[in-house]
């Protein structure tokens, strides 16, 4: 591997050349981009208000590369790629722009790009994110070129969303699909952490210090990222495609934000986040779950009161605060109205 540290910016730009190709017609066009290895790690880190602390590094088999974000005037630009593009956001939210849509990435949702879809990422908010690329040979490779696998329960491994993708757009001629697949996480950021995080710090820590076989670890940890992705128990997956309807898929990421917030987020925080009108947004809430925003927003509030009831010796006027209510007896009310019972008699029930 080549660590290139002590090179001037232009020389590293040149470099960055040689590993993805830009192809592009003028400066204010979408460009193409065709990468030149099969398997890529980025990391971007992002920070509007602090342009000169964003920066972009590059992790190949042969190269790692680190340069600050001013430098890739191509950054915020439309783009199309050869290779499949997984996007992981470890933190901060993310806005990209995919086919004239605009979309939402909150810390620890993810997307594959399909090769050719139109897309970039819109510098208007703070975040820190991995960009995983693989070729479609890197995929042959991790299904043996077509020959059998040693063991029968190792095909199965290909039975899932993400390989179906993957084969559907693989060959040569594929049919061109403006597509993506969204995965929206079910987990706790601390769990993402343990879980998926992991994953990409082994993947690096195997890129920077290779050994015989690193090759099988890289695909091996690719398999364990792809499995956890499609576990129905850690990520919602969804097909996206130019025809999808944007309000399940806006319904979607207002599910998450109200999980991440114990549904107490306001109206207003909540169009800011999503850049939609408050109204809409509650109209999308009433037509999925027949529910207003507030009522659906209370389901998880209550659901994660009761869990710190069971799980925590937080006083019930603690997790009343916890949970935004400044007056306990609208939360015993509301409390009552989903369980049937008051607080403290919920605790005493959990407790035999």
């Amino acid at each position: 591997m080549t660590v290139i540290s002590d090179l001037s910016v232009v020389q590293k730009i040149k470099v960055l050349e040689e590993v993805i190709s830009f192809h592009e017609v003028d400066e204010s066009a979408p460009f193409y981009q065709e990468m030149n290895t099969p398997f890529t790690i980025s990391l971007s880190a992002f920070h509007p208000d602090s342009i000169t602390d964003s920066a972009f590094s590059i992790f190949t088999p042969d190269v790692q590369l680190n340069l600050p974000a001013l430098a890739l005037q191509r950054h915020d630009r439309m783009h199309r790629h050869n290779c499949f593009e997984f996007t992981y956001i470890l933190s901060g939210n993310m806005y990209q722009i995919v086919e004239g849509k605009r979309y939402l990435y909150t810390s620890g949702s993810c997307c594959l790009m399909n090769r050719n879809t139109l897309h970039t990422e819109e510098l208007s908010s703070d975040y820190t994110c991995i960009f995983f690329s693989v070729s479609s040979e890197f995929i042959e490779r991790l299904t043996n070129y077509g020959n059998d696998m040693l063991f029968p329960m190792e095909q199965k491994r290909f039975d899932n969303l993400i390989f179906h993708f993957l084969e559907q757009n693989m060959e040569a001629d594929h049919p061109d699909c403006k597509d993506f697949l969204d995965f929206i996480p079910r987990i706790t950021e601390k769990e993402q952490k343990i879980i998926v995080h992991d994953i990409f710090e082994k993947m690096l820590s195997t890129i920077l210090n290779p050994y015989y076989g690193a090759t099988y670890r890289l695909q091996d940890l690719f398999f364990q990222l792809i499995d956890i992705l499609c576990d129905s128990r850690y990520y919602h997956a969804e097909h996206v495609t130019a025809k999808s309807n944007m309000e399940s898929l806006l319904f979607s990421r207002i599910d998450q934000i109200l999980d991440e917030h114990h549904g107490r987020i306001s109206n207003k925080e909540l169009s800011q986040l999503l850049n939609y009108n408050g109204t809409y947004l509650g109209k999308i809430v009433k037509k999925c779950t027949g529910q207003s925003l507030f009522d659906y927003s209370m389901n998880f509030t209550m659901k994660h009161a009761a869990h710190l009831l069971k799980s925590t010796k937080k006083s019930v006027s603690e997790i009343a605060s916890e949970l935004k209510f400044n007056n306990r007896t609208h939360f015993y009310q509301i409390f009552e109205k989903y369980y049937q019972t008051t607080p403290r008699e919920y605790r005493a029930q959990q407790a035999k």
